[in-house]
């Protein structure tokens, strides 16, 4: 059950982190490895904005734990830069290195979609986007 807050009137809300875990992770990680393997990938994952991962598809001497936190920082961080720019937040983030290029895109206000790749092409920004309306319903979203 996702973390209630008290609001100014004494009624509860859900906390806008909190978010629904997948109640099927075996579908949400068909989803991402059918995402990596169309799409010429070497790792994806769905991960939520505190860092936990919830799905991947890395190569197996991947810290997850380490790869879900350490991309939920980088997006934290980015957000905090444009919010002190008076700017939205960052709809994708791309992060190009001499060793590969890292996409990240939100799917809900709780988690968000992260893949590496050699290089960043169209066939991988398209076969992103299908993939975020895929995996929304795995994580009770169906925008």
């Amino acid at each position: 059950m996702p973390e209630r807050l008290n609001n100014e009137r004494g009624r509860t809300r859900a906390a806008p982190w909190a978010y629904p875990l997948p109640h099927d992770v075996g579908g949400l990680r068909k989803v991402l490895r059918e995402f990596s393997s169309s799409a010429g990938l070497q790792a994806s994952a769905v991960v939520t904005r505190s860092g936990v991962p919830l799905a991947w598809d890395l190569p197996e001497d991947t810290h997850v734990d380490n790869f879900g936190t350490m991309s939920a920082t980088l997006i934290g961080a980015l957000e905090v830069i444009y919010a002190g720019l008076h700017k939205p937040a960052p709809e994708r983030i791309v992060v190009d290195s001499g060793g590969g290029v890292l996409v990240a895109r939100p799917l809900t206000p709780g988690a968000f979609l992260v893949a590496v790749a050699e290089r960043l092409t169209p066939e991988i920004e398209s076969s992103m986007d299908e993939t975020a309306k895929r995996a929304r319903p795995f994580l009770g979203s169906e925008d």
